[in-house]
């Protein structure tokens, strides 16, 4: 005999749920088939196409699927109470965040860096020096009594370079000061470095964190899809044509239109692909399909704005003929599938995802040079110091020295740094 009209397939999903449903309470008998060109229906030089088409032309009883009700679908075609709330929405992808240059700085506040190592370390490192260089069994103190010179040479630099190792709790050979003030003061400075070391390490952790970053968009209304051109690079988006979705925005946002026709996707797959290779910015569609792409997504990196924010809300219905005897008890169907959480059930287990459409969250990965970028440019920063006050240095104890009569005045000022200190104790010697 003749080839059979239908191939019989075997289909899944949550409408298919739905018609079963129907099917069973109703008491109706169907025969499945999916339209030729997959489309929802529009009206293109005054055909209708699509499943809207199907309906219309009286070769389909219904059709059941992401039907978006309209007022122009309306006109033709009888729609069922709303089974899914939807409208229009947007999606973005996450963008891996940077950590910023100077986040190891950031722990603290600039106030709190300048206090620590402009006041208290150079004041305490002062103190400590004073201390010891006042102390009974200071160097400064067996020279004034005419002993030999046998107790510590502790210059200020040394006490700068004790403070420091205590700050960040390095193994460096260092030369501890014997006076009893002195040390009192160390000890104090070392709980005070335990503490701002720690509170350093536990905030550190937070900023060296990369956290995903999504594009804002507050809505349709949003400068960013009014006026794109004004954003650098210019912001793209798009959608797919043809339908309720473009109709919508070309009714209500000429211009948001005209710049997105170029952007335009030829499926919601293509668009997609689009946002994760950064090739679209935002992708505008319906927003019961968005969120269900961006629950299935793999890995998780598309996301609905606004945890979801709907605009021109409306919902998917049932088409059917115009004054289908079939309409009032669909709706009736439906109307008891929402009351009894049998429709809430079908969305758990077909629409929702593994995805959580949180605004950000963090990640953990490696950290390239750009990261730390802050960081070698201080090491730069601290060369280009050191050559700087290795030239002083030259130019203070190996020139202006020679120069000045040697008094005791000399030899507190020598006693800031340990080649000051050396030709002290020879004269002492002589």
């Amino acid at each position: 005999g003749d080839a059979a009209p239908y191939t019989k397939l075997c289909c899944k999903g949550f409408c298919i749920d739905i018609l079963k449903k129907l099917a069973k309470v109703v008491r109706f008998s169907y025969d499945l088939y999916l339209v030729t060109n997959g489309k929802h229906g529009k009206r293109v030089r005054g055909v209708w196409n699509g499943m809207i088409g199907e309906v219309y032309y009286k070769r389909a009883d219904m059709a059941i699927g992401s039907l978006t009700i309209n007022e122009e679908r309306s006109e033709i075609v009888d729609f069922s109470v709303p089974f899914v709330e939807t409208g229009i929405s947007v999606m973005v992808a996450r963008s891996n965040g940077t950590v910023s240059p100077s986040a190891f700085l950031e722990p603290y506040s600039p106030a709190v860096w300048v206090m620590m190592f402009v006041m208290c370390l150079t004041v305490v490192a002062i103190t400590v020096f004073m201390f010891e260089y006042f102390s009974p069994v200071s160097y400064n103190q067996n020279l004034t009594r005419g002993k030999k010179p046998g107790g510590p040479s502790f210059t200020i630099g040394k006490s700068v370079w004790l403070l420091w190792a205590l700050v960040f709790n390095n193994s460096v050979p260092i030369e501890n000061p014997r006076g009893t003030t002195s040390k009192i003061m160390v000890l104090v400075w070392a709980f005070f470095a335990v503490i701002f070391l720690a509170s350093y390490t536990a905030n550190l952790a937070a900023f060296m964190i990369q956290e995903q970053y999504i594009d804002t968009v507050s809505g349709l209304s949003d400068k960013k899809f009014q006026r794109p051109q004004d954003q650098y690079p210019p912001f793209r988006f798009g959608t797919v044509p043809n339908g309720s979705t473009e109709r919508n925005i070309r009714s209500n946002y000429r211009d948001m239109h005209t710049h997105m026709v170029k952007f335009n996707q030829r499926s919601v797959e293509d668009a997609l692909t689009s946002l994760k290779m950064g090739k679209l910015d935002a992708f505008i569609y319906d927003a019961a399909v968005l969120n269900y792409m961006a629950g299935k997504d793999e890995g998780c990196k598309l996301v609905t704005i606004g945890s979801g924010k709907v605009f021109a809300t409306t919902g998917y219905g049932i088409a059917m003929q115009k004054d289908s005897h079939w309409k009032r008890a669909i709706d009736l169907a439906l109307l008891q599938f929402l009351g009894d959480g049998e429709t809430q059930k079908l969305e758990t287990v077909w629409l929702s995802g593994i995805c959580q459409n949180e605004k950000n969250e963090v990640m953990s990965s490696k950290l390239d040079i750009d990261n730390m970028a802050g960081v070698f440019y201080m090491l730069l920063v601290a060369m280009g110091l050191a050559l700087l006050v290795f030239a002083w240095e030259h130019l203070v104890y190996w020139k202006l020295r020679h120069s000045v009569p040697h008094t005791s005045q000399l030899d507190f000022l020598l006693a800031f740094s340990r080649v000051g200190a050396r030709p002290a104790t020879r004269r002492a010697q002589l």
